[in-house]
């Protein structure tokens, strides 16, 4: 490993100005050692390390199947586009590799022919995308929907052609010789190195403890890349949800399949009617004005519960007409046990248990309907037993993964019982490339003054840095407030979350030197500008959890019931990696120079702030504006 990363090594003679860092080759090192002593291994690597390689290459070496999963379909793309084809070239092909998405990112030919013999445009822009996905099916190879660089990301059309996990008709499938899926499948089957993202990992892990098959092929090694998003996708995958969506995308399937097999009489037509009718009655009676409430059994009153029984009767309805109709395919035994499938969600929610059980039930409105969830308080035991036991080397890294310079926090939060634990330092000089500003003469973030106050300190901060900065919300509430006290009074542009896709949004930010980019949730992490464009970060408040949202407020009873500390246990850690995650967008290579402002004046007036700031980058920290004009105004910056 040591001859590799040297100098003179085999990564030196294809790279121009290579320069060996120990950091990485330490990284290297341990997971090359939890790969051959089956160890599960825990790496918080900050950027700038080269953690990729790090992992890469002792996985090549290794010998064994190894599972990669990623956080985000773009770090997915990079190590199968860009790292791997390199890595292949240093090791003249000693390893095949291959990638697998979630069934949604492909193309499925069977309902792609269906839709081109009777197409329906869902949208007044979807006959041209339709024509460029033609040409493009024609072509591709993979089938995957990231090859198409127009198609919106949330196109209307691309969910009427894509392969759906509900509806795919597997083995039975016309076109199953065909599928990408299928080929997908048969590749990664042959790979040593088999490239995913967490969704569909937990997906597949959820799919094999019910035995309705797995997604993906049996593996010898498993390695988590932005492993600090693990408890939120594991939460979303052990849990239970229902939606309108969900029900009428199953009608418009059954529809299409009772056309196709020219069934589609009055009869079915109208108990399809029927049920769309009963589920926006039953869904109608969950809406509020917050977008996202708790649900606990005082909300499944007698009506709720007399709508949520017609939908069942209605589902059931369509299930036996289609019986006593002797419609056999494929597609009409796929709709068969789409039916059981929400049926039996339904009444999950309808006879669910009482609070203080193991699950919370929660709902959420989205531009796509109405969603009630059944999501597990505690991911710990469920990840303990289905993956931290099996005896296979587990590696999980990422820029943020302790709490107070330790991994207590997450290994409880896992199931992780035992654990090779290494972080590694910064390769960046935070000394020298960073201040840290926070203010103490701002009012407390529970004050109606707030919003006000520090709409203000943003404009003298813009000013100095001119333009050049991320402003991070820690609630949709406080963005619209600040963007609308500011809008009009800096000479700079400004891009507000929201306002385009997160790609288009970032390109302009990137383009536009000067411009200033407000964000809340998604911008916190996995974010990546590097150069003057991004001279400032701006943090609103401490990224505490909202108290009230359903999750952290049934997490908070439980851990309350079991004799612990919520707030120095649970919200305290959960909010240090949030915290420092949104930091992490500043500093991204050695050329990099900026200011990081907090502007919750807690972090220096509570006694739990001090937690909070030995989990910061060890950058000089400034409570006046004034070292924030010396430090703009240094000659190192905007030269």
């Amino acid at each position: 490993m040591d001859q590799l990363f040297a100098p003179g090594g085999a990564l030196a003679s294809l790279l121009d100005h290579y320069e060996r860092r120990e950091p990485q080759v330490r990284m290297a090192e341990a997971v090359a050692r939890a790969l051959e002593e089956r160890a599960t291994l825990l790496v918080e690597a900050a950027t700038g390390t080269g953690k990729t390689w790090a992992y890469l290459i002792p996985a090549v070496l290794s010998g064994k199947k190894v599972v990669i999963s990623t956080g985000t379909k773009t770090l997915q793309d990079q190590l199968f586009r860009k790292d791997l084809p390199f890595l292949s070239e240093v090791f003249q092909g000693r390893f095949t590799f291959s990638m697998m998405k979630g069934k949604s990112n492909y193309l499925c030919l069977y309902r792609f022919e269906q839709f081109s013999r009777q197409p329906s445009f869902p949208g007044f822009d979807a006959e041209a995308h339709f024509h460029d996905l033609q040409r493009w099916s024609t072509a591709t190879r993979s089938g995957d929907r990231a090859e198409i660089v127009g198609l919106p990301e949330k196109s209307p059309l691309w969910q009427e052609v894509s392969v759906k996990g509900e509806a795919c008709l597997g083995a039975g499938c016309p076109a199953y010789d065909r599928c990408y899926i299928t080929r997908a499948k048969q590749e990664a089957a042959g790979s040593d190195l088999v490239i995913v993202n967490h969704h569909l990992f937990f997906a597949d892990l959820a799919l094999k403890e019910v035995s309705y098959g797995e997604a993906l092929p049996r593996y010898d090694a498993v390695i988590f890349d932005e492993a600090h998003l693990l408890e939120e996708t594991a939460t979303h995958y052990f849990g239970v949800s229902i939606s309108s969506y969900r029900v009428e995308d199953f009608v418009r399937d059954a529809q299409r399949e009772f056309r196709f097999a020219h069934a589609s009489e009055r009869g079915l037509e109208e108990t399809c009617e029927t049920i769309l009718a009963r589920a926006d009655r039953f869904f109608y009676l969950f809406r509020r004005e917050e977008e996202r409430y708790r649900l606990t059994r005082r909300h499944f009153t007698p009506p709720v519960l007399s709508a949520g029984a017609d939908l069942f009767h209605s589902l059931q309805a369509l299930r036996q007409s289609i019986l006593s109709r002797s419609l056999k395919s494929d597609g009409m035994a796929r709709l068969l046990e789409r039916i059981d499938q929400i049926a039996g969600d339904l009444s999950l929610f309808l006879t669910g248990e009482e609070e203080g059980g193991e699950y919370v039930y929660w709902t959420e409105r989205s531009p796509q309907g109405l969603f009630l969830y059944a999501s597990p308080l505690d991911v710990s035991e469920i990840l303990r037993d289905r993956l931290f036991e099996k005896e296979i080397p587990i590696i999980l890294t990422s820029a943020t993964l302790s709490s107070g310079n330790h991994f207590n926090f997450l290994k409880e939060r896992l199931g992780i019982d035992a654990a090779e634990e290494l972080i590694l330092p910064s390769p960046f000089d935070h000394e020298k490339q960073a201040l840290l500003y926070l203010p103490t003469h701002l009012p407390n973030p529970s004050s109606p003054k707030f919003t006000s106050a520090i709409s203000e300190e943003i404009l003298r901060i813009l000013q100095e840095s001119r333009g050049r900065a991320f402003l991070l919300f820690t609630s949709w509430r406080n963005l619209e407030e600040v963007h609308r006290k500011i809008a009009g009074r800096l000479p700079y542009l400004l891009l507000k979350q929201g306002d385009g896709p997160k790609h288009a949004l970032l390109e302009t930010f990137r383009r536009e030197v000067s411009s200033v980019l407000l964000g809340t949730t998604s911008f916190w992490q996995g974010v990546d500008v590097q150069g003057e464009a991004l001279s400032c970060v701006v943090i609103d408040k401490l990224p505490f959890a909202a108290p009230n949202d359903p999750l952290t407020a049934a997490r908070i009873e439980s851990l309350i019931r079991r004799g612990k500390d919520p707030f120095t246990t649970f919200q305290i850690p959960s909010a240090v990696l949030s915290l420092r995650q949104g930091i992490g967008r500043l500093i991204r290579n050695r050329e990099d120079r900026g200011l990081i402002a907090i502007l919750d004046n807690r972090i220096t007036t509570k006694e739990y702030g001090k937690y909070f700031l030995s989990s910061l980058p060890p950058c000089p920290r400034a409570p006046d504006f004034e070292a924030v004009r010396s430090f703009f105004s240094a000659p190192s910056h905007f030269a």
